[in-house]
């Protein structure tokens, strides 16, 4: 049987070049990509949203949680009914009359016939978070890459 052998020359330089790349690359120019990344889509999610009273618009935020391969951006409302507007809602059981009664008022309606109408007919979605994440796509995977050319050039070092 015929063996073919190979030896990588300078493997322990290039390991050793790549941990410190990481070590001293990595955590703070991860975060700042990701935060970038996350305040992109956070100023187009508020612009593309639509507006009534502004509540919904304001209460898109973003937040970084995690660390190194974990580290973990999410950008979105704090408000329950943003779900509902990104996704629609399906025709079944009405919400409360509560959920949509400040709507009601500023609109001059009754809020029992606008829950009923909502049970009955549903509503249509209006996204806002994912056409944000999707204009920006390009600039995220941009800044990123940016990360790993600076720890390709610190490994090289």
């Amino acid at each position: 049987m015929a063996a073919l052998t190979i030896q990588i020359v300078g493997a322990d330089k290039l390991s050793g070049g790549l941990s410190k790349a990481a070590g001293s690359v990595l955590p703070a120019q991860t975060k700042t990509a990701m935060t970038a990344s996350l305040l992109l889509i956070e100023g187009d999610a508020r612009r593309n949203v639509k507006r009534d009273s502004g509540r919904l618009q304001n209460s898109i935020t973003h937040r970084i949680s995690g660390g190194g391969a974990n580290l973990t951006g999410e950008v979105g409302p704090s408000v329950k009914y943003g779900i509902y507007v990104e996704r629609g809602r399906r025709p079944g059981k009405p919400p409360p009359v509560s959920a949509v009664a400040a709507w009601a008022r500023r609109h001059g309606v009754n809020p029992f016939l606008v829950a009923r109408a909502i049970g009955r007919k549903g509503v249509r979605p209006a996204p806002f978070l994912l056409p944000a994440y999707e204009k920006n796509k390009g600039r995220i995977t941009d800044l990123f890459a940016k990360i790993g050319a600076k720890v390709v050039e610190a490994a090289r070092g």
